[in-house]
């Protein structure tokens, strides 16, 4: 009678060090920081409604189940293959239309967005910073380089971006997006609206190079 005691309250013990690890909500709120989304033979399937971003963007774990192979895409953006490591997309806060697409729902005209779904992104950190500049007339220029070029480390990019956006004195530029995405974006903030952004794309040694500006007016 004595063993069975001691096993039964091992296992007790054991049983609820387990559900203080196993069933512990990965983020305040019981919100995983982790979506997964399956592409199967029907289009997308979501197992998770809602999402917290991390530091750098939403992290997405996109498998395929049957079905012809298929990429992600968003309203904005796309090509992201099934694999076993996480896709980080730089979804802004709110509803994120997205889904499963093979090389025949491109191909269809217009292209097939079957039973896309709706992914709610809850940025309950306020990791986000607006990036959308606003006005009644928007142009976005690029720039090339060769392909020898090397970049500047993060900490000048804030220097490089007030010369980009041409900030004017009483102009406020300051990281956009989530505070640890790739790229990096810069927005410049007048009279309280954001009317342009730079973005810097990585050149994969620390180091970045402006990409692209997007002015509004």
């Amino acid at each position: 009678m004595r063993l069975v005691l001691v096993c039964v309250i091992i296992a007790a013990i054991a049983s609820a060090c387990g559900s203080s690890t196993t069933n512990m909500p990965s983020e305040p709120g019981g919100l995983p920081n982790m979506a997964r989304i399956v592409c199967t033979a029907g289009g997308t399937r979501l197992e998770t409604p809602a999402v917290i971003p991390q530091p750098d963007g939403v992290h997405v774990i996109l498998s395929q189940h049957g079905g012809a192979p298929a990429t992600l895409s968003t309203d904005h953006a796309g090509g992201w293959k099934p694999g076993p490591k996480p896709l980080v997309l730089t979804l802004p806060p709110g509803s994120a239309h997205l889904g499963c697409m093979t090389m025949a729902d491109w191909n269809a005209d217009p292209p097939r967005h079957r039973a896309w779904v709706t992914l709610r992104v809850v940025d309950a950190d306020g990791r986000w910073v607006d990036d959308h500049p606003v006005g009644g007339t928007c142009s976005q220029s690029s720039v090339d380089y060769a392909p020898t070029a090397v970049g500047d480390p993060e900490p000048k990019l804030a220097r490089k971006a007030r010369q980009a956006l041409g900030a004017r004195p009483g102009d406020q530029v300051e990281r956009a997006g989530y505070p640890r995405q790739q790229p990096i974006e810069y927005r410049l903030v007048r009279d309280g609206k954001v009317v342009a952004l730079a973005t810097f794309a990585s050149t994969g040694h620390e180091r970045w190079l402006l990409d692209g500006v997007q002015k509004c007016a």
